[in-house]
């Protein structure tokens, strides 16, 4: 008996196609559960990455939506049993968390911390490529 041939990741062009059809027989309310709550975390992590004092009343209502718009959206998609959607997502935010590890590591002269958070950047990047969705880290091609 041969052992079946090994199979390599698809292609960048055929993962993010893929993603493409997938998303497009999902039902509309999943797609737009999906949508906002990515829209909504990463506002979150854009100010809950400043220090609470140096927020504005604005900011800081902005953030306490941004937490109820994703608790509301994760709802949705508990309800329709697509939790897995989020994946990409927590992906994306681990690669922003390097990305600014890395220039933080930087600032201080941490070359051989720079090069382990710039290890860490280039998996969440290989794992987003496989998933067809480079878009959350805003690559552009």
């Amino acid at each position: 008996m041969t052992a079946p041939a090994p199979t390599a990741p698809l292609p960048s062009a055929a993962a993010e196609a893929l993603a493409r059809l997938e998303r497009a027989f999902l039902p509309l309310a999943v797609v737009r559960a999906v949508t906002r709550y990515e829209t909504a975390a990463l506002r979150f992590d854009e100010l809950s990455a400043r220090p609470a004092s140096k927020l504005s009343p604005a900011e800081a209502d902005a953030l306490r939506l941004a937490q109820e718009t994703m608790t509301a959206e994760f709802a949705v998609l508990a309800k329709a049993g697509r939790t897995d959607l989020l994946a990409p997502l927590e992906v994306a935010t681990a690669y922003r968390y390097a990305a600014a590890h890395c220039r933080d590591l930087a600032a201080v002269a941490d070359f051989d911390g720079c090069l382990a958070a710039q290890d860490e950047m280039a998996m969440c990047r290989c794992r987003l490529e496989q998933a067809g969705r480079l878009d959350l880290i805003e690559v552009v091609r």
